[in-house]
């Protein structure tokens, strides 16, 4: 579906749409207003997959075991330089943003800091939270544990990990950080979901069945990543040949801190998922460094900007796409869409609008040019 065709719904709209469902789910309204305000920052800045539209996916998990919408976190662990906090089962978006906020106070004062968070569920895109950091004018890296075991490792017939995001941040004098977010799969599940949808063929490498052989298909990729049996996403890189072993290898990377090191549950693990009292239990892991413990904060911004500048100024082989920093995009797309409207696909909405009819709170996502008209 084109954007042509899409609804566009005022930024402050789904804001205030968000808040509605997650109260009617039994969220306080404070933690409410943190996770609208990291899903609308999503859809802002393009990532429509990480915003609004959770809330669609959202529905249908906490109608499982193991959902605590209501949780106050807890700090466990509290030292100068780390801490721990046990998110008691409830969504990961406010737990992580007081993570963050935790490892930049910490490095502020030691210089480099790490916070955890356990018993979480899906918090949305790391790239939020090491944004946060770099506004803060402290590099930030975040990674995270996963709970959907869909990406095969080199050489194996059947998945073992999930997708195992992995995000940083990089201060800048007087912009916005520079922000770097991405899976350790070739593709993301999402837009697997997206090419069943819409019967596009599975780019070549996206996905392998259970003898390693490439899957275009977008039906049966589909059914590859999303149900249990042999076969899924491949590790950054697609096959031995490019390099899959260096996204296994940063795959494990992002395990062993978001996970390992918080508590969080290994979901592919072949001992089972025993002693799971609060669901999913996902880890997440909150770096934060102070450049000025290092060489001083100004000598540290200037050679970004030295790194920025180079870049940008490098000849491209296309006049029309001009060499980017990462988040360059998603910059130019916020600022269009605070101007425009996000563009919401009507199944979507329709969607949405029965969530909201359920729970008996109001829908907000009216057309922005039909009111207009």
């Amino acid at each position: 579906m084109s954007e042509v065709e899409m609804i566009r719904v005022d930024g402050a709209a789904i804001k205030a749409q968000c808040e509605a469902i997650l109260v009617g789910w039994g969220m306080d309204a404070e933690t409410a207003t943190v996770t609208a305000e990291v899903l609308l920052d999503c859809d802002l800045r393009g990532i429509d997959t990480h915003g609004i539209s959770l809330l669609a996916l959202y529905a249908g998990w906490i109608r499982g075991d193991g959902f605590s919408l209501a949780a106050k976190p807890e700090i466990e662990r509290d030292g100068p330089s780390y801490g721990l906090i046990n998110a008691h089962g409830g969504l990961g978006f406010a737990v992580s943003v007081q993570a963050v906020e935790m490892a930049v106070k910490k490095a502020r004062a030691t210089g480099i800091a790490a916070v955890g968070v356990r018993n979480s569920h899906h918090f949305g895109a790391a790239g939020y939270y090491a944004r946060l950091a770099g506004r803060a004018g402290l590099v930030g890296l975040v990674a995270t544990s996963t709970k959907v075991v869909c990406l095969v490792p080199p050489g194996a017939s059947k998945p073992v990990l999930g997708t195992n995001p992995l995000a940083y941040a990089v201060p800048r004098k007087d912009a916005e950080p520079i922000v770097f977010d991405m899976a350790t799969s070739t593709a993301a599940g999402n837009k697997v979901r997206m090419h069943h949808l819409k019967s596009l063929p599975v780019p070549e490498g996206w996905v392998v069945d259970g003898q390693g052989q490439p899957v275009t298909d977008p039906h049966e990729a589909y059914k590859l990543v999303y149900e249990p049996g042999e076969g899924g996403l491949t590790p950054l890189g697609a096959s031995p040949h490019l390099g899959s072993h260096k996204g296994y290898g940063l795959a494990l990377l992002v395990h062993f801190l978001g996970g390992a090191l918080t508590g969080g549950t290994f979901a592919g693990s072949v001992n089972g998922r025993e002693g799971k009292p609060e669901g999913d239990n996902i880890g997440h892991f909150f770096i934060a460094i102070d450049p000025e413990v290092f060489r001083g904060v100004d000598a540290f911004l200037a050679d970004v900007e030295d790194v920025s500048e180079t870049l940008k100024s490098t000849p491209s082989v296309d006049p029309n796409r001009p060499v980017m920093l990462p988040g360059d995009l998603e910059e130019r797309v916020r600022g269009e869409r605070l101007k425009d409207g996000v563009p919401l696909a009507p199944a979507l909405v329709k969607q949405l609008s029965a969530i909201a009819d359920e729970l008996g709170v109001p829908f907000q996502l009216i057309d922005k040019n039909a009111a207009v008209n």
